[in-house]
């Protein structure tokens, strides 16, 4: 009773926040990425005054980041950095594409070389959350993106129908069984993380005690460029986690990604627990 209670409230807020969202765009309101509580566009594309860096966002499901987008970005909108946001319209883990222009993952990914050549950043980050962390990582790997960040991401996508009956998305799970846009790799991490591009670094932050990510997380343990943070808690929005204990922020400034280890070993003490295998190999 308490899990069912605790689905329909998220859907509850997930409608509620898709609500204000469509009526302030139909109010003829132009929304910027500091506007939204949901994703709304396809792409929202935003150049920002500090050239250093590119957050490129890839909302879940629910096209939130487990906070409101605007929540979940207002911890960096002080450092100025270029931003994407971008929206699982068809929710089949991006593998549709965003739109009918870029109908699939591979195009997907064409475009954001695209925008990555107009918008010069110095370095780029992928981060997304739950489903959108799998596509987050796969996409990260094929840009080469500088950093990653996965908040309790999926690393892979069970589509029997063993699956599909229990899963909270059935009509998803089941479009993503019968797609022929939909590509293996990019539903399943561990070959795709095998070979290493030589570049990306992949921080997967999720909660200790959530046995669910936990055992998502510990199937890319020791691979190429990544490094496990496992939090002292136990629910599967890890971002609302960080953000509460103002670690967010830290999380996602470009000058901290390269002593985030040891940031988040001095916030959080012997409460955290890491696995860094960092060791970027050549492509082979």
């Amino acid at each position: 009773m308490e899990v069912r209670s605790s689905r329909f409230r998220a859907k509850l807020s997930f409608y509620r926040d898709r609500g204000i969202t469509v009526f302030k765009t139909l109010s003829g309101k132009k929304l910027t990425i500091d506007d939204l509580r949901v994703a709304r566009e396809p792409a929202l594309v935003e150049r920002g005054e500090n050239d250093e860096g590119l957050i490129i966002a890839f909302t879940g499901l629910d096209d939130r980041l487990f906070l409101r987008v605007y929540e979940f970005f207002d911890t960096t909108k002080s450092l100025g950095y270029s931003r994407i946001l971008l929206r699982d319209k068809y929710r089949l883990w991006y593998q549709h594409g965003i739109d009918a222009r870029r109908p699939d993952f591979p195009s997907l990914i064409a475009y954001l070389e695209s925008e990555i050549a107009a918008l010069k950043p110095q370095k780029v980050m992928c981060l997304g959350t739950s489903s959108a962390g799998l596509v987050a990582i796969a996409a990260g790997h094929a840009l080469g993106a500088d950093y990653v960040h996965a908040f309790a991401p999926q690393t892979f996508v069970d589509t029997s129908l063993a699956t599909i009956r229990k899963s909270r998305y059935k009509r998803s799970h089941l479009r993503l069984r019968f797609s022929r846009r939909a590509s293996g790799e990019p539903l399943d991490l561990v070959p795709r993380l095998k070979v290493s591009n030589g570049k990306t670094r992949y921080f997967l932050h999720y909660c200790a005690a959530s046995r669910r990510d936990e055992e998502h997380a510990q199937r890319l343990a020791g691979l190429p460029g990544v490094v496990l943070m496992a939090y002292p808690c136990s629910a599967h929005a890890i971002g609302i986690f960080l953000a509460k204990k103002d670690f967010l922020r830290q999380t996602l400034d470009f000058a901290n990604q390269e002593n985030l280890v040891e940031s988040s070993r001095a916030a959080f003490g012997d409460g955290i627990r890491i696995s860094d295998a960092y060791s970027p190999q050549p492509l082979v």
